[in-house]
């Protein structure tokens, strides 16, 4: 039987207790011991993988995506397996963060293996969400209709009360992206009181980072909409569940919110920071698709603003980082502007 080494105990009791700073300062180390030692080499993909899981809390996307693409790739037969188990975990964090960074073709790649009937139900529902997200993305809000309904199938066999919040929640942005805003309102306020409960473990922390993206998005549907009482109250409600968050982008979103909100509310001056702060933090972590939409806001408030030499250059190149993602319902929407 393996016994790991001391190095590699003191590494999985930090990552255990969630000290991300002696993980990430000893993983290397660690990693080198164990790659030296032919009988520890083993234990590598769960090391890989705890590092990933650690650089993902700390919103260094990119490095969590290599570390955590390259534990998942060794792991099968390996002696980690005692240790992480089957890294379905870890592989619905890397869905996260693909999609965070608009990768995703790569991100409908891992989709289909994890949302095989042989995974367990949440993994599979996690991975089902994430196509929500993905067919909501390209605009395809009938395939993401038909995907909610199974996914809300998978939370009611797992009888679970935070699952089924969380796919509510995934109702609400679609329903908003699609325009339907009164309804997205309407589930945003059934969900919210379970997405932000307290407490600790990854699915609350999920559900509570949903919240936000819940909020923010009606928000800055219903503001686009007209519906600036329904906008307003949203941006108020995200404000407590974004000031709790640890999370950078969390704060990004609640700005770009708070951009368009005041935007259509008569107010452009006094939303070009926010838009230019989401802007900054977006393209910092490496959220490609969130960056590209914060742009679009960006070249609109200048346009709002009358400064219509610095918004053309803008619009452009939002257009060409939509273009970049490949999603084109947004590319053909700034076509159209650029070309009025």
């Amino acid at each position: 039987m393996l016994i790991p080494v001391p190095a590699y105990r003191d590494f999985r009791e930090a990552f255990r207790r969630g000290d991300r700073r002696t993980v990430l300062g000893t993983g290397q180390p660690v990693l080198d011991q164990l790659g030296a030692t032919e009988s520890q080499r083993g234990l590598v993909p769960a090391v890989l993988l705890m590092i990933g899981a650690s650089l993902a809390g700390s919103e260094r996307y990119g490095d969590a995506t290599a570390y955590l693409e390259r534990g998942l790739a060794e792991l099968p037969g390996s002696a980690a397996r005692r240790e992480v188990g089957d890294g379905d975990w870890y592989a619905l964090t890397l869905l996260d963060l693909l999609l965070l960074q608009g990768r995703y073709q790569q991100a409908w790649t891992f989709v289909q293996a994890l949302t095989e009937p042989a995974r367990r139900l949440e993994v599979r529902l996690g991975a089902t969400r994430a196509q929500v997200a993905i067919t909501a993305a390209f605009g395809d809000f009938t395939s993401a209709q038909q995907l909610l309904n199974t996914a809300a199938g998978l939370a009611d066999r797992l009888r679970n009360g935070q699952s089924s919040a969380m796919v509510d929640g995934d109702r609400a942005i679609v329903l908003a992206l699609q325009g339907r805003t009164i309804e997205a309102a309407a589930f945003a306020d059934q969900v919210l009181p379970a997405l932000t409960r307290p407490g600790p473990g990854p699915v609350l922390a999920w559900s509570a980072a949903q919240a936000i993206t819940v909020t923010t998005t009606v928000a800055r549907q219903a503001a686009r909409a007209g519906d600036l009482m329904t906008a307003e109250r949203m941006l108020f409600l995200s404000i407590e569940p974004a000031v709790r968050s640890e999370r950078r982008f969390d704060g990004a979103q609640l700005a770009l919110a708070r951009a368009v909100v005041w935007l259509e509310s008569g107010r452009p001056d006094e939303a070009e920071a926010p838009v230019l702060e989401a802007r900054r933090t977006f393209v910092a972590l490496g959220c490609a698709p969130a960056a590209a939409l914060a742009q679009r806001e960006e070249a609109t408030v200048a346009e709002a603003r009358g400064l219509h030499a610095s918004s053309r250059p803008l619009y452009e190149r939002a257009r060409d980082e939509f273009a970049t993602l490949g999603l084109v319902r947004e590319t053909a929407e700034l076509d159209a502007v650029l070309h009025r």
